[in-house]
């Protein structure tokens, strides 16, 4: 899992080099959730066991899924409809439920977590992840109102497509 999460990436470089069709922040801001998680679950070996990462890793693979075979499709200029609802319409619960399991990770997280009485600014570790998970609440409710909107622009367009042939 590490190595796929460090080979995602890549993503920034295709974004930033015009091969995928992204904004780059959000996909930045993603990628980098995605890997100090990783980095959380990696450093605290307790949270390894704990099925919520299990599940979490399915989640991040089955999204990764629908959105890979889809990107593939534009980049080669044979959209598929199919393919397409599936990217927009299922992506947005599973998306939640990713991050429903992303807030139950760290906020399991917190007992194992010793706060550091010589940190330099006072502010503890726990303390930081728990003002977390407001800001990934936060995050992602925008990221849905996006895809929502995304997923009405880009259904709409199909079929006004559809409806000139």
């Amino acid at each position: 899992m590490s190595l796929c999460q460090l080979l995602s990436i890549l993503e920034l470089f295709h974004i930033a080099d015009g091969i995928e069709k992204a904004r780059l922040l959000p996909r930045f801001i993603q990628v980098m959730e995605k890997n100090l998680l990783l980095i959380l679950v990696i450093v605290l070996e307790e949270m390894q066991s704990k099925p919520v990462v299990c599940v979490q890793f399915m989640m991040w693979n089955i999204l990764d899924l629908l959105r890979y075979p889809h990107e593939l499709l534009q980049v080669m200029d044979t959209p598929s409809v199919a393919m397409l609802w599936t990217r927009y319409t299922l992506w947005i619960p599973l998306y939640i439920l990713s991050v429903a399991t992303e807030g139950v990770i760290i906020y399991q997280a917190l007992p194992y977590i010793e706060p550091t009485a010589a940190d330099s600014t006072h502010i503890h570790v726990p303390f930081n992840l728990l003002v977390s998970l407001p800001v990934l609440a936060l995050g992602a409710s925008v990221t849905v109102w996006q895809l929502l909107k995304e997923r009405q622009h880009r259904l709409e367009k199909w079929n006004n497509k559809l409806k000139r042939k």
